[in-house]
């Protein structure tokens, strides 16, 4: 366990109007996917205690096949399509998406028609999770789901698991050998793609506590902490030293 005080991370000095709209927008999306009564008993949890699963799929295993669906077309991000993926998800933010490209991260988006109704982001060198304030450090052969999003009107169609399960073909077939995700505990939706889809299965949990202006930040399972700037993920039962990757 470790604490950091918010005032002291450069990376999450966000104007207060940034936070609030942000704020605002994920409250409207998780009221969408959990319903009134499920979100005002999680909310209040959240603000005081944030956890996050840590998933993993051993890609050396055998996955699932991918659900045929021909009216779903993919393409990867283009610098002409940024605009269309901050009107799909209004929580998202232009900065966000330059600072993931910036980083090396690939967006692939999923079309219906001339519809943009979906949208990954997959990291393949360690990404800094803002939600954590921390750096997820790889081990070799790790790939991490950044962010999942489908369009509101658009869910319930299968999208985010015919995404899921293409996206562990492509990094199996990239050479790859786990991958990782880290839905909140309460991302019911999520956790059902990831756990009963997918076949992931559950390494670990990371996250914080909120007391005034600091976190007390807490790993369970097979995720550690790594000093005060980047947690990482062991391989499932294994002890000792790991060499750890930028």
């Amino acid at each position: 366990m470790g604490n950091d005080c918010i005032l002291g991370s450069p990376q999450r000095r966000i104007t207060f109007v940034r936070r609030v709209r942000e704020l605002l927008h994920r409250l409207l999306d998780a009221n969408s996917a959990l319903g009134l009564r499920r979100l005002l008993w999680v909310a209040p949890q959240w603000l005081v205690r944030q956890e996050y699963l840590v998933l993993v799929k051993d890609l050396r295993l055998p996955l699932p096949g991918i659900p045929a669906n021909e009216s779903l077309r993919w393409t990867p991000l283009t610098e002409s399509q940024i605009d269309q993926v901050l009107a799909i998800n209004p929580a998202l933010f232009e900065v966000e998406i330059r600072r993931r490209l910036k980083e090396g991260q690939e967006c692939l988006l999923c079309w219906i028609g001339e519809s943009l109704v979906h949208y990954r982001w997959d990291a393949t060198v360690s990404p800094y999770l803002p939600y954590l304030d921390k750096t997820l450090r790889f081990l070799q052969g790790d790939i991490f789901a950044t962010d999942v999003f489908t369009h509101p009107a658009f869910r319930g169609r299968g999208i985010q698991t015919a995404s899921s399960i293409m996206a562990l073909h492509r990094a199996r077939d990239s050479g790859l050998s786990r991958f990782i995700t880290m839905p909140a505990w309460w991302n019911a939706p999520s956790l059902r793609v990831n756990l009963q889809k997918t076949g992931r299965s559950v390494a670990g949990t990371v996250g914080f506590w909120n007391a005034g202006l600091c976190r007390y930040y807490f790993a369970t399972g097979d995720v550690c902490l790594e000093n005060s700037t980047g947690v990482y993920v062991r391989p499932l039962g294994s002890v000792g030293a790991h060499t750890l990757h930028p």
